[in-house]
């Protein structure tokens, strides 16, 4: 035992550097508020209702009728449709023109007749959205914009 503290404390000597307390690791990066995601002005409840309105607008045209509508800040996906018919929408789409945020409303409210992307999934966005390809490619192409 005497030997391996010796040998520990020749160590400090040699090599500091080992021995330092770590510092404490930086924090990492905060989210921006809920705020800041928003078009610049608008209010949370105020981006809820944009989309709580195109949903309204899309729902009867289509003949189908969602469960619960959430707004989120969501990294990859625009939006998402559950099993139990809630729909999910990503925050970010306030800052697209509002053809590309319709294309999302149809698209996911199109999940409640088809929950897959089959042929008849995009004939029946199609019936609202008949430019959907183009608003689905404007909508990669210009995804670091919106984030």
């Amino acid at each position: 035992m005497k030997d391996v503290r010796r040998f520990l404390d020749e160590l400090k000597l040699d090599l500091p550097e080992l021995f330092r307390k770590p510092t404490a690791a930086p924090a990492p990066p905060r989210r921006p508020s809920r705020e800041a995601a928003l078009p610049q002005g608008m209010p949370v409840d105020a981006s809820k209702s944009v989309f709580h309105a195109r949903v309204a607008h899309y729902a009867p045209l289509m003949g189908v009728s969602p469960n619960k509508i959430f707004i989120k800040e969501q990294r990859t996906l625009w939006g998402s449709c559950s099993a139990r018919g809630n729909l999910n929408f990503n925050r970010k789409l306030l800052k697209a023109p509002p053809e590309i945020l319709d294309y999302v409303v149809v698209h996911e409210l199109a999940h409640l007749r088809h929950m897959n992307h089959s042929k008849r999934f995009w004939d029946f966005v199609a019936t609202q959205c008949p430019e959907w390809k183009a608003r689905r490619t404007w909508l990669r192409l210009n995804a670091a914009r919106l984030g």
